[in-house]
């Protein structure tokens, strides 16, 4: 099935320039239509851009408000970028925290599940792309699942104060 397959790479221009080279020896070839298509669809891209992060600063800036609220234990920066906050829970599991909050109705994602080294298992990864009112309510649930999952030591796995 046809369908416009185009993709962006962002990196060092010598890397770029590898992959361009490697692209043209292993690929048949991008379609022509295609690669015209996309440069029409990418004209005015600074003032998309612009308004996309115009309106990831105001998301951000509205979930890091309802988690300073809701939860003051939570430690967090502010995102120097990207679209989600990592948020450290205190003295906890966030992998276990997760499952209680499947269970309230959010799924968030334990940091342990994304880190390489085996670290961050005390934080958290919640994006901040959806509208404000969806926001407020998985900052709700988040909540109300803290509550559970303080409350109940048996969820709670005991943290060992060091690992060798």
């Amino acid at each position: 099935m046809g369908r416009l397959r185009t993709g962006w790479v962002r990196a060092r221009p010598a890397l770029v320039e590898r992959l361009a080279r490697f692209r043209a020896v292993h690929d048949l070839g991008g379609s022509v239509l295609d690669q015209l298509a996309a440069a029409e669809l990418v004209t005015g891209f600074d003032a998309v851009r612009d308004r996309r992060v115009a309106l990831l600063r105001e998301r951000h800036d509205h979930l890091a408000a309802g988690l300073r609220r809701e939860l003051p234990d939570w430690a967090f920066d502010p995102a120097p970028g990207g679209q989600t906050l990592w948020v450290r829970l205190p003295g906890c599991d966030a992998a276990s925290y997760a499952q209680v909050a499947l269970r309230h109705g959010v799924a968030v994602l334990p940091g342990g599940s994304l880190d390489p080294s085996g670290g961050s298992g005390d934080r958290l990864r919640i994006a901040f792309t959806a509208d404000p009112a969806v926001l407020d309510d998985a900052v709700a649930k988040l909540a109300a699942a803290w509550r559970a999952y303080a409350a109940d030591p048996a969820v709670r796995p005991v943290l060992p104060v060091m690992a060798v």
